[in-house]
């Protein structure tokens, strides 16, 4: 896994995430969100956006903790956007990662002077060019890879964690680790880029880590930071890296964007040669970076947040004003290079892309809806992202959906059991054919008649109060002289019952018949047993009548035989 994904378990099908990317860096396979690294610009929205809150992020925290646990001292650099996480108790979140074990904490923004410096050199060129600042990762990735020909516009120096973590490691060698804190998950994809920091950890993770340490920030004592200047505390909001510049009526418009959404259309407008002459300030997240995709999921809201930051801006003293030049003492660099970077997707021929739109029931212009639930602006990007094995077919709710009451209602007509949906109020929704028939009424003028008007009401009370379901009961009709076998279902959730019905009139008819024929067989194969046993009786007296007269025949003979021998 790359550092960031979705719980497979946790994975609803939702499309939510899908819907929110703006650079469709989401695939679905075996329906299951996965992100395309490749694609993606690390800006967190679907993260964000997740109902099911199946984000997956891979954290260094252990490893954080194998560093300190070693020989080699572990040093932490501060995002300025902490104060907008832990307002009053900001000046003891020193004390409280010396307690976590690091060595050093500084604060990022000890270091920004150099950045804002080469930012207002770009500021006052003496051209109609328009330069694009580079400390928002998120920003720089979405014009490497999707606006490639704008890369030239974007300032080639460092971001502010990436310089101060240079720094650090001029400051106390270079064999310390360097642990970056802050609120932005893309800081972890740009800090595995970067040499100089070791680790990124979000303001989420340490607050996790706050919290398994059982240190609570609200009973320690303060503890200063390498304090910058106040002006420099409010680089985490909009305008904060560029209102200072601003003040000193640069040859260049300040233009603040903030939010990927915003970003991608200025970036649209730059293309067509809008924006002429500006320096322009991005941020990907909306209120920017004290609304980053690593803060806390704490329900604070930004303007909360901002106001948090403020109060400890002004809190903060002029004695303690620290900020290092530390370019001036040092021979760091603050370049950085920003190239593009390839993103491919195959494009499907007109035949290819008519066959899968025509497997999502898109035959004609009119069903392509365009609707969006997808997660795809329109069916047809949808059809490219099935055609790169990004996205399924049953992707398509509408389709989905039509497929179902077309499968449901073909079972609904031609199922030879009778069905009757009934409301709550035991009032008819809808026959079918069989149940129509059987009735001896359309659909049309049964809707909303009560139930009692053909069957009894009882038993339809009877389950909807006690949720006890009647199955298989064989009941008789009194109306039309009918038998049937019936079901009565209640279902909870939609508040309906359902009739469902066998009539087995004729069955019960024939097997009547079939009994009776049985009963005529037996009372004839009685009167042929009672006349072969007069028979028998009879013959056998005739034997008997026989046989005596036989023996005394014979005993005479007998007789007469012995007198002969005798003489």
């Amino acid at each position: 896994m790359w550092f960031m994904g979705f719980s497979k378990a946790n994975c609803k099908n939702c499309y939510a995430c899908i819907r929110v990317c703006p650079v469709h860096a989401i695939k679905v396979t075996n329906e299951q969100a996965q992100i395309i690294k490749e694609r993606c610009i690390v800006c967190g929205k679907c993260f964000k956006v997740c109902p099911q809150n199946a984000k997956l992020i891979k954290s260094e925290k252990e490893m954080v903790k194998h560093y300190i646990s070693g020989r080699k001292k572990v040093v932490a650099s501060i995002a300025p956007s902490f104060a907008a996480i832990f307002g009053k108790y900001s000046n003891k979140l020193p004390k409280a990662l010396k307690l976590l074990g690091f060595d050093y904490v500084e604060e990022t923004a000890s270091t920004v002077d150099p950045i804002i410096n080469e930012y207002e050199k770009y500021a006052n060129m003496e051209n109609e060019e328009t330069y694009i600042t580079s400390f928002c990762p998120p920003v720089n990735n979405i014009i490497q890879k999707y606006y490639k020909d704008l890369c030239k516009n974007i300032i080639p120096v460092a971001s502010p964690a990436v310089f101060h973590a240079r720094a650090l490691k001029e400051k106390y060698g270079k064999d310390i680790r360097v642990v970056f804190i802050g609120p932005c998950l893309a800081k972890k994809a740009d800090g595995h880029d970067e040499d100089s920091i070791d680790i990124v950890l979000t303001f989420d993770e340490l607050e996790q880590w706050l919290k398994e340490e059982n240190i609570n920030l609200e009973y320690l004592e303060e503890e200063k930071f390498d304090y910058v200047s106040n002006d420099k505390r409010l680089l985490p909001i909009i305008g904060g890296p560029t209102k200072l510049i601003e003040s000193r009526n640069p040859k260049k418009n300040i233009i603040q964007v903030d939010g990927i959404n915003d970003c991608m259309k200025v970036l649209e407008g730059l293309r067509k040669g809008k924006f002429k002459n500006a320096l322009l300030e991005m941020n990907s997240c909306r209120h920017s970076c004290i609304n980053g995709s690593g803060m806390p999921y704490d329900k604070v809201s930004s303007y909360e947040r901002k106001e948090n930051l403020k109060k400890y801006a002004k809190s903060c003293s002029e004695k303690d004003n620290n900020s290092i030049e530390i370019k001036d003492k040092l021979n760091i660099s603050v370049d950085k290079e920003i190239l593009p970077r390839e993103v491919f997707m195959k494009e499907p021929s007109s035949k290819e892309l008519r066959e899968i739109l025509n497997s999502m029931g898109k035959y004609e212009k009119y069903d392509e809806l365009n609707c969006g639930s997808c997660g795809y602006h329109t069916c047809k990007e949808k059809a490219i992202a099935v055609y790169n094995n990004m996205a399924e077919i049953n992707m398509c709710l509408p389709f989905m959906r039509e497929k179902a009451e077309n499968l449901t209602s073909i079972i609904f007509d031609m199922t030879p059991n009778m069905i009757v949906t009934i409301d709550k109020n035991l009032d008819i929704i809808q026959l079918n054919p069989s149940a129509e028939k059987f009735f001896n009424i359309s659909k049309q003028k049964a809707k909303g008649l009560p139930i009692i008007m053909f069957l009894e009401a009882e038993k339809f009370e009877m389950v909807k109060e006690d949720k006890i379901n009647i199955f298989k009961e064989k009941i008789t009709l009194n109306s039309n002289k009918t038998t049937v076998i019936q079901s009565i279902i209640w279902l909870e959730k939609n508040q309906v019952m359902l009739w469902i019905a066998d009539d087995i009139t004729k069955d019960e008819e024939l097997q009547e018949k079939i009994q009776g024929m049985k009963i005529d067989a037996i009372n004839m194969a009685q009167k042929v047993i009672n006349k072969q046993m007069i028979v028998a009786q009879e013959i056998a007296s005739l034997l008997g009548e026989t046989t005596a007269e036989t023996k005394v025949t014979l005993t005479q003979l007998k007789n007469l035989i012995q007198e002969d021998g005798n003489k």
